[in-house]
């Protein structure tokens, strides 16, 4: 089996994550990282032990790259995912895929049009737990859907959005507890509950010094005509878990951070706690109170399905096409709670 070449654009906090599952991923292997200046890019090289490239030119053309992630602000996937294909680079990006529908479209027309595949990091979905849910409303468990709900209850501090220049801007990080914190969840709930179709909404900033919102809460309407709602804030001391819940004329399922702690239906005793942990003891923040309270383990889950859509010339598990439902969903809570309409 050839071994795939990644290089990993964008040294910042998340790059760490990609990096680890390049390592517990057979037949892979970090061989560049790459970053836009020279500042910082020795210290770069040796905490990722691979050479730093400061120009994206100069690091697509190394022959020995195979694959790139994305791991840079959200504001500059689109432009580097497209310059990627080009060079016939395989992309998988970080979440959100871009920010705005159109970029998504030109990113996905890119890959498609140079024979590359595309992925996102919008790694809960291989989660075998989540999958086993998704599975179970496929096949009409939870019967006809008629609820399905997030909410994100989160405290990222002021530091945290001066920790770089990018965060906690429209330019680059496209809003806020919405764009940033909640599109994993959103993505879920689009999973498990089909397109929205209708959405009202209000978003405000009401406790950080920055351009996006640290607030917000829709209602609304899913295309198969069910119910649901969005809470998010950056701004719940100490933070919490988030939860995701899904409900049908069947039965329902309740989320928390990772960990499914109850799933009940007509059709079979309840099950709680689906991850070994006690539906009566309260779920670690994780995320909700730190960003990164998250474990590796969902990125070389997400990295290794798109190492083998590479090999077998399928579909990576989130697909372009796919995460730009949930971008789809973010910017029409933004919109909506504008005043306008929401993005197609």
């Amino acid at each position: 089996m050839q071994e795939l070449g990644f290089a990993i654009i964008g040294t910042g906090m998340i790059a760490r994550y990609h990096a680890e599952a390049i390592a517990n991923t057979p037949g892979t292997r970090l061989v560049a990282i790459g970053r836009s200046s020279a500042t910082g890019a020795q210290e770069a090289a040796q905490r990722f032990g691979v050479p730093c490239e400061t120009s994206l030119d100069a690091l697509l053309a190394r022959t020995d790259v195979d694959a790139v992630c994305i791991c840079t602000p959200s504001g500059m996937h689109a432009q580097q995912a497209i310059t990627a294909a080009q060079a016939g680079k395989h992309v998988l990006v970080e979440k959100p895929i871009a920010l705005s529908l159109c970029d998504a479209d030109a990113m996905i027309a890119a890959c498609r049009d140079h024979g590359v595949r595309l992925g996102v990091a919008l790694q809960r979905r291989s989660d075998p737990q989540f999958q086993a849910v998704r599975a179970a409303i496929t096949a009409g468990a939870l019967g006809r859907l008629v609820l399905g709900s997030v909410s994100v209850p989160y405290i990222r501090l002021q530091s945290y959005y001066e920790s770089a220049d990018w965060r906690g801007t429209w330019a680059l990080d496209g809003g806020g507890a919405l764009m940033n914190q909640s599109v994993h969840l959103i993505d879920l709930l689009i999973w498990f509950m089909g397109d929205v179709a209708e959405i009202q909404a209000r978003i405000d900033t009401l406790d950080h010094q920055i351009e996006v919102e640290d607030c917000a809460a829709a209602t609304l309407r899913f295309s198969n005509g069910a119910l649901g709602s969005i809470i998010a804030t950056t701004a719940a001391v100490p933070g919490f878990p988030h939860r995701v819940e899904i409900y049908g004329t069947r039965g329902g399922v309740q989320i928390e951070g990772e960990a499914i702690v109850r799933w009940d239906s007509v059709d079979s005793e309840p099950v709680y706690g689906r991850l070994g942990a006690s539906a009566a003891a309260p779920q670690a923040a994780g995320s909700g109170a730190t960003p990164t309270g998250i474990s590796s383990i969902g990125h070389t889950r997400i990295l290794a399905d798109f190492v083998d859509s590479i090999r077998t010339q399928r579909d990576p598990l989130v697909t372009g096409e796919e995460a730009r439902r949930a971008l789809a969903v973010v910017l029409g809570i933004y919109a909506a709670a504008r005043g306008g309409g929401s993005e197609s």
